[in-house]
């Protein structure tokens, strides 16, 4: 035990070198997160720095950073890499439960961003027995329209075989679905949604649009800013400039609102209102004077006129609800 927290120390240091001097070397984070790997199991403070080192290393590199957490959880059958301790255990019990009570009727299940992760989701499709007729909304940073290419395609491939129907927002970590010149316009549940043929159950929402889920009116609105934009330019990552809503996405939201006199039973969003910001979750090596709000200021101009009943997001990585807005991440609820 005693060369376990030895070695603990020794990486302690490394680590908050790596966070404090915000280092971008992602051979060296690598090499810190393989040791603290190694003692997690045995040393809290190990299992802490992992995940502290995580966060960090999230903003850099968010699909490295998945890998490491499905490794992590495999050895040590964790909960939530991010600290938050709501118990996502529960959740599925509640799902079980609901399924169990609703028999062949089909459900809708929310959850969070993925980034390209479907560790819970595979999981879940198996301990409460979903089906195809059962729908799972996701919203934004999804992570299958990341790469551009034969990975993203073999993603699609393995969660088009879930016994699932997923309902994606755009977030930001990804490419806009209508941009990638592979899904088609189609209608589904009285709006229009993006579908790509050779995967016709994983669709995305068009921004703007409304649907009819479970009887409720629901309106779509994807997109936010990348706060760690400066660092996937200076490295060649995925960036794009189309990630937050244009000026014509926003005109048509609002016209569709006008077209439902402002009143939608239920909104999917990726970021939040900026007034609901959870701003005990922001990283403390990102400058939040440089973040563009323009698309949570927006989004307070709609919430303040917007006769709803519930709003639900992701964005920000953590579960929470702050009076009618829920935060979703790895958290998943049937409504």
């Amino acid at each position: 035990m005693a060369l376990v927290e030895d070695a603990t120390s020794y990486v302690e240091t490394e680590v908050y070198s790596i966070i404090n001097n915000r280092i971008t070397d992602t051979k060296r984070i690598d090499k810190a997160l393989d040791m603290l790997l190694n003692c997690a199991g045995m040393s809290m403070k190990a299992d802490h720095l992992f995940r502290r080192l995580c966060n960090y290393y999230f903003y850099l590199g968010p699909v490295m950073t998945s890998e490491w957490i499905g490794i992590y959880r495999g050895m040590y059958c964790t909960d939530s890499y991010d600290g938050d301790e709501t118990g996502k255990d529960d959740d599925i019990d509640v799902l079980v439960e609901t399924k169990r009570k609703m028999g062949s009727m089909a459900m809708t299940i929310i959850t969070g961003d993925t980034h390209g992760d479907f560790q819970r989701i595979e999981a879940m499709c198996v301990l409460v027995g979903t089906t195809a007729d059962d729908l799972l909304i996701i919203l934004g940073d999804v992570g299958i329209n990341y790469y551009g290419g034969k990975k993203d395609a073999m993603l699609k491939a393995s969660l088009a075989s879930l016994p699932i129907t997923m309902f994606c927002l755009h977030g930001n970590h990804e490419r806009r679905p209508e941009s990638t010149g592979l899904y088609k316009e189609v209608e589904w549940r009285g709006g229009a949604a993006y579908m790509e043929p050779a995967y016709p159950n994983l669709l995305f929402a068009k921004d703007g649009e409304v649907y009819i889920i479970d009887g409720k009116s629901h309106l779509a609105i994807g997109g936010a800013y990348s706060v760690d934009k400066e660092y996937r330019l200076e490295r060649g990552w995925g960036w794009w400039a189309d990630e937050q809503p244009s000026e014509d996405i926003k005109r048509r939201v609002e016209r569709r609102l006008d077209v439902e006199s402002w009143r939608v039973d239920v909104v999917l969003s990726h970021t939040a209102p900026l007034k609901y910001e959870p701003r005990e979750v922001f990283l403390d090596f990102i400058d939040d004077s440089r973040v563009d709000k323009g698309t949570e200021k927006w989004l307070d101009t709609i919430e303040d006129r917007l006769d709803y009943d519930e709003w639900y997001c992701g964005h920000y990585h953590t579960d929470k609800t702050i009076d009618k807005i829920r935060f979703m991440y790895r958290g998943a609820i049937s409504t």
